[in-house]
């Protein structure tokens, strides 16, 4: 007998079942559906037509069904209907059941109807879409489904992805607050819905500066989280220290407001129920220039305004009678303008007169720089004659009588202009008509440029010589004008004909006006009257015939 027979026979079969599979199945099923391989199990997918049916599909993708049947996810429109446009089978066991059309990365996941924005446009696929993120809904109906590849089964709340990071303090509903652009910012979140409303400085604060840090270790990546509910807020004490130490009670807002706490409210402190009432330009002063940090609110000095003033003078007052008590001259209202008057002035060494009374304060009172590069304004002068505060428009040339009697010599307080110059006791005295000339006809009319010493003396330094050197004589190189003319006017009221010439006048030549002799003539274009030399011949003057016919 032969006993390989029956194992020949086996081995036959087996080929020949083989043969028909081959025949029957388009191909191996990928590993998700290797279960449903075998010739009897091709209806389970495929009806009568041999065609795919979607139904039979949802037959076991339950939790798929339900969503399509509520309308959600991608799957529930109408263009996703037939499952073979995007899943392919029969391509082998480790063929990748999804086809996507241009590529994973370029999925338009606005297709699921869970837009993908802010800080989500950047994560990745499978960052999201894990085995633990995976709703229970999918595990329980479809349980042997491969959770590690499949894209279905995430919830659209935050926490499918994201662990609450306040530990069920508040909604787990994270857009309340939040949006995708960043969980640090909580954008949405009005501090107004809660019992405490944010006014003033609150608004700016950290929320960790009142939300203290618990460290509760509960992950690797999380170990802590902001205390949001429990937080006492009744009082400002409740999260401020009381730096009165309970000197003004328990009512911070008494005083205070959210602006600040050096933006003390005045229209609620009373300052004038303590024993330094505030006036004048106290009453707009910040509170810490006087409460500096550190010091205490009572106990201050304050009888004297030094006690919070520098002595801005430097002790120049120190010897008046009030010891140069800042109030002489100053009110609360501010240090300008003074107090000190005019009246004031004329009781110190040197009182305001003439135009000193409209000259402003600081034209004579400037600004120094003491030792140390310390500003002061000076108010004390070792000087108070003109020239320490005027410069000498003269530069020196009057110096004999300024150093004597000073500026006042010539000027008055009234104005510059104002001159009693005594011109007698110079050489040169004025007379006539000189009396009524003004100064700068003489000593020039730039009043930076004014002459007043080695001045010429002579006439024709400033008057012009009408005679043309006529009267010019050897012991005096220039015309001696006062031989013939006073400084009342220049009619020759000195001259005497018969005194002063070599022709005396006498007869009918007594009536003859002068012009008769002496006439008109022209030299280099100027007119003058020639007075000499003269013909003083008889012929010169008359002709042959009026001598015969007895005329002169």
């Amino acid at each position: 007998m032969d006993i390989l027979k029956p194992i020949r026979i086996i081995l036959l079969l087996m080929f020949i079942y083989g043969i028909s599979q081959a025949q029957l199945s388009p191909g191996e099923l990928s590993k998700p559906h290797a279960f449903l391989d075998g010739i009897e199990n091709c209806n389970k997918c495929h009806g009568f037509d041999q065609k795919l049916s979607p139904d039979k599909c949802l037959a076991c993708h339950i939790y798929l069904a339900d969503r399509r049947k509520q309308g959600l996810g991608m799957h529930a429109n109408s263009s996703y209907r037939n499952c073979e446009d995007c899943h392919v089978e029969h391509q082998g066991k480790d063929f990748e059941l999804i086809f996507w059309k241009d590529g994973q990365e370029k999925f338009d996941h606005n297709l699921t109807r869970y837009i993908l924005d802010g800080k989500h446009l950047s994560v990745k696929c499978r960052d999201c879409h894990q085995s633990k993120n995976i709703s229970q809904d999918i595990v329980t109906k479809e349980p042997k489904k491969n959770f590690s590849t499949t894209f279905q089964g995430l919830g659209q709340e935050c926490t499918t992805c994201h662990a609450d990071e306040h530990r069920g303090q508040i909604s787990a509903k994270c857009s309340t607050c939040h949006t995708t652009a960043g969980w640090k910012s909580p954008a949405k979140f009005d501090h107004a819905s809660v019992k405490f409303k944010l006014t003033g400085k609150h608004i700016t604060i950290a929320c960790d500066k009142c939300h203290p840090l618990i460290v509760d270790n509960r992950s690797e990546k999380d170990k802590d989280y902001l205390k949001l509910t429990g937080i006492q807020s009744a009082k400002c004490l409740d999260c401020h220290k009381d730096v009165h130490n309970s000197k003004f009670g328990q009512n911070c807002e008494g005083c205070h407001d959210t602006d600040g706490w050096s933006n003390v409210a005045r229209g609620q402190f009373d300052h004038s129920k303590t024993r330094f009432a505030l006036l004048g330009a106290h009453s707009r002063v910040a509170c810490e220039k006087c409460h500096t940090p550190g010091k205490p609110f009572k106990g201050l000095k304050y009888e004297k305004c030094q006690d919070c003033h520098r002595d801005y003078h430097k002790g120049q007052f120190a010897s008046r009678l009030q010891a140069g008590a800042c109030e002489e001259c100053h009110t609360v209202d501010g240090y300008l303008p003074t107090r000190f008057s005019v009246a004031a002035h004329a009781e110190t060494k040197y009182p305001l007169q003439g135009s000193h009374l409209a000259i402003a304060c600081n034209a004579c009172h400037q600004k120094e720089l003491l030792t140390g590069n310390v500003e002061t304004i000076k108010f004390k002068f070792a000087d108070t004659r003109c020239l320490s505060c005027h410069k000498d428009s003269h530069k020196g040339q009057l110096d004999k009588y300024v150093s004597k009697d000073g500026c006042e010599f010539c000027h008055a307080v009234q104005s510059w202009r104002q001159i009693s110059y005594d011109h007698s006791q110079t050489k040169f005295p004025l007379e006539g008509k000189h009396k009524t000339i003004a100064c700068r006809a003489c000593h020039g009319k730039d009043e930076k440029e004014m002459k007043f010493v080695s001045l010429p003396l002579n006439c024709s330094e400033c008057h012009e010589d009408i005679h043309r050197g006529q009267f010019v004589l050897e012991s005096h190189p220039k015309t001696e004008c006062s031989r013939c003319h006073t400084s009342a006017d220049w009619k020759p009221e000195k001259f005497a004909h018969n005194r002063d010439t070599a022709f005396k006048l006498d007869g009918a030549h007594l009536k003859v006006a002068c012009t008769g002799c002496h006439k008109q003539t022209v030299d280099s274009g100027k007119p003058y009257i020639k007075f000499k030399p003269l013909d003083t011949a008889c012929n010169s003057c008359h002709s042959d015939k009026s001598i015969q016919g007895g005329k002169s």
